[in-house]
């Protein structure tokens, strides 16, 4: 579009043009008078004149010509990023700029399509003025997102939850030594998996994350001890499975109390290791829900844990009236029993979902959170797993069971894995009395931002200079890795990155790019000179 620089405002710009207009008039009624003239020089000297003219008028308007040129769009691929996928993109978002970290340049483009996440530090910071978007590549079977759980404490359930493009119909599993810990079927395409096991180790724990035969990388966490507590079994008569019980916690450094009422007022108590202060945990049966002592734990916050069902409708009804929970079953076969594992059989009644319950995976027990906590096992008997021999299946039951009946830790630490040398990462503490503003993981100092509805609750920012393992609070440890799980660690770069970047481009598109030409000063120069000369040189050739 032309436009003219045209003060209407000013009236010696309005002069100008008034001026300008009479000498074409001068110069139009000078050549028509000249009757020397032949009718084909006075048309030669008019249109002379008539340039010279339009020349001049056009130095005094200076005509502007505004180019309104389209931002420029370029899709910028990482070098992980095969050239297949680039041109599928390319086509679908219909921009014809492909550029690599070697070939962009920031000044060319207004926006940028990133696609893939093999790039620098030093290129994302040279994209502050374009607006951005990411588009993610994950080679087949390679992971695309994985988590699990940095610290746990034995018997906790561990879970490795994560996402991947299956190539194929495969296997993947977690593999301890040689020991599958769990596995599941991947269909083709992109899938997602969770596979968990009870944390049975001590200290510092791996374990290999296989897809078919291929170790996709090595999962890392710390197990902390469970605490000796003091467990109470009040039931009337004592049978197998709560002796098989009791005697397993007392060899494992618990204290226990086996509390046997052989009528109405008479008791007897069998105690294994030193019981010195009032039960952490109550092991009963739902014939006991109404029991004082039974309902003064629960009140005291304490976890009670019911066993030896046998009408779980009927019981779950008489320990919530007597307790103040909310536990509801639901049958699922007319069997008398239904497979849970090998060697091991429950009642054949489902849990039912409901707000704060915690349900054990892998096994039909619940645990829900009232004053205290309530425990319901469906299970029917579990020591046969023993006296068959296979103590690590027992061992994983009741570790699986007991942890959510723990109290809370002290000085207790959650850190979502993977954790990334070079990246801030989030924990949150619990259960520590003193409070600290500040503590220390590793190297790093970390400022501690208190709950405002549990005090003892608190949540921080720390960054891990190095690849390996770092001690968190003195007794407990986290893994950083260095060169595992590449293309999840560019993922958070890149996407660290793009949310940082989104908050300054809030509200910026890509806009068009208005340009204003002017002729130079020569060009007009030239102008004149060529207009004059050819009016100077006309009658000289006549």
């Amino acid at each position: 579009m032309i436009s003219f620089h045209f003060d209407r405002s000013d009236p010696i710009t309005w002069l100008i043009l008034v001026l300008v207009v009479i000498l074409l008039l001068v110069q139009v009624w000078f050549t028509l008078r000249n009757d020397s003239l032949t009718t084909q020089r006075r048309s030669v000297r008019l249109t002379l004149n008539v340039l010279l003219w339009l020349v001049v008028l056009g130095y005094v308007l200076q005509p502007v010509l505004t180019v309104t040129a389209n931002s420029t769009h370029a899709l910028l691929a990482g070098e992980d990023v095969p050239g297949t996928f680039r041109q599928k993109i390319s086509d679908s978002l219909n921009v014809r700029q492909v550029v690599t970290a070697r070939t962009f340049n920031s000044e060319r483009f207004d926006s940028v399509t990133l696609v893939g996440q093999d790039f620098p530090p030093e290129l994302l910071s040279r994209l502050s003025r374009q607006v951005v978007r990411w588009i993610p590549y994950y080679a087949p079977d390679q992971m695309q997102a994985v988590r699990w759980k940095s610290i746990v404490q034995k018997g906790e359930m561990q879970q490795v939850m994560g996402s991947l493009q299956s190539s194929h119909k495969q296997r993947i599993k977690l593999m301890y030594g040689n020991r599958t810990l769990d596995s599941l079927n991947l269909p083709e395409g992109l899938t997602s998996f969770s596979l968990r096991f009870p944390a049975f180790t001590l200290g510092r724990t791996e374990a290999e994350l296989v897809l078919d035969q291929t170790t996709l990388d090595t999962i890392r966490f710390f197990t902390r001890p469970m605490k000796s507590l003091t467990y109470q079994f009040i039931l009337g008569t004592p049978d197998f499975e709560s002796r098989t019980l009791a005697d397993w916690l007392g060899k494992n450094g618990n204290s226990v109390q086996i509390t046997a009422t052989l009528s109405k007022d008479v008791s007897n108590q069998l105690t294994i290791n030193r019981v010195s202060k009032k039960p952490d945990v109550i092991v009963t049966d739902p014939t006991n829900a109404g029991n004082v002592v039974v309902k003064r734990a629960i009140a005291e916050g304490k976890s009670v844990l019911f066993i030896n069902l046998t009408n779980p409708e009927a019981d779950c009804r008489l320990i919530n009236k007597a307790l103040g929970s909310n536990l509801q079953v639901r049958k699922v076969s007319n069997e008398p029993l239904v497979p849970v594992s090998e060697g091991l059989n429950a009642l054949p009644f489902s849990i039912v979902p409901t707000v704060a319950q915690a349900v054990i995976p892998g096994y039909p027990v619940v645990v829900q959170q009232v004053s205290g906590k309530v425990g319901v096992s469906l299970l029917n008997e579990t020591f046969p797993l023993k006296l068959s021999g296979d103590s690590l299946a027992y061992n994983r039951v009741w570790n699986a069971i007991l942890a959510q009946l723990q109290p809370s830790a002290i000085n207790s630490a959650d850190i979502e894995a993977p954790v990334f040398a070079g990246f801030r990462e989030a924990v949150h503490v619990n259960n520590i009395p003193t409070r600290p503003s500040i503590i220390q993981l590793g190297n790093d100092t970390v400022q501690m931002s208190y709950s405002p509805i549990n005090p003892l609750s608190a949540e921080g920012k720390f960054k891990i200079s190095h690849a390996g393992w770092m001690p968190v609070l003195d007794s407990l440890a986290t893994y950083a890795e260095g060169n595992g799980l590449p293309a999840i660690a560019q993922s958070r770069l890149v996407r660290a990155y793009a949310m940082a970047h989104a908050s300054d481009q809030s509200g910026r598109t890509a806009v068009s790019r208005v340009t204003e030409n002017h002729l130079p000063d020569w060009v007009w120069l030239v102008l004149f000179v060529v207009c004059l000369s050819a009016l100077w040189v006309e009658p000289k050739l006549g």
